[in-house]
Order: structure tokens, then C-alpha cells, then sequence
């Protein structure tokens, strides 16, 4: 991982991950942003700004899944990792195939998410 700072955005419709990652990443070159619309992530990702984004999948998740099909498209986006509830987890292979690297199903620990951020910012391919 390079000295610069690094970009984290968190996608959600009430803060819960954005401040638990930024309490993770308090002591490193990370900045953590969140965002409640697709338009304001899409603002991140074309083009990438952000260097992983956290998309908290909302329970009326058809807009969400459209705007995931279209990141496939660009040349470069960011790493993505979707949080969703164990009724979506037949998802998976869907959110797999339009290029979501991480999909975590269920209860997820602010470790468990930042360990795979670090992971994903160090190994961004």
C-alpha cells in the first residue's frame, strides 16, 4: 500500500458502517465518506474516486442491483463489498457475476468489514 491517503465509501440508508469504519481506521491513511443515494455513489465510482465502496444493500434492493449491473461497463471501478441480510443471501452469485468482490451475509463485525477493506485496498485486483 502506497503513502497516500486512501478512500473508503460507505453506501447505507442510516449510519451504522461508516462511523464503525471510520473508529477502524482512526490511526491510518484512510478516509472513510458515506453516501444515502445512488447518484451520490455513482459520483465515486465514474470515475473511481473511492478506492473500495461498502454498499449496505437497502431492503428494496432492485435500484441497487441495476446500478451494480453497470459497473461491469467501466474499465477501472473500485473494489466493492455488499452487506446483506441473511433472506438475500441467494444473491451472492449475481452480485459475484457483475463484479462485487466481497459479499457478506448476516451479522458482520466492524473488524470483519476493515479487515477486508485493508485487505482490498492493499490487493485492489
Amino acid at each position: 500500500m502506497s503513502n497516500s491517503v486512501r478512500t473508503i465509501v460507505v453506501f447505507e440508508s442510516r449510519s451504522r458502517w461508516e462511523s464503525e469504519l471510520q473508529r477502524q481506521f482512526r490511526n491510518e491513511s484512510v478516509r472513510v465518506r458515506g453516501c444515502r443515494s445512488l447518484s451520490e455513489l455513482s459520483s465515486f465510482a465514474f470515475p473511481p474516486i473511492a478506492d473500495v465502496l461498502v454498499i449496505d444493500l437497502p431492503e428494496d434492493m432492485t435500484e441497487c442491483l441495476q446500478w451494480l449491473s453497470k459497473l461491469v461497463a467501466p474499465p477501472r471501478v473500485p473494489s466493492v463489498i455488499v452487506l446483506c441480510s441473511s433472506e438475500a443471501a441467494d444473491l451472492e452469485w449475481t452480485l459475484r457475476d457483475v463484479g462485487v468482490r466481497e459479499v457478506l451475509v448476516g451479522d458482520s463485525s466492524g473488524e470483519q468489514l476493515a479487515r477486508i477493506c485493508r485487505r482490498l485496498i492493499s490487493n485492489p485486483e
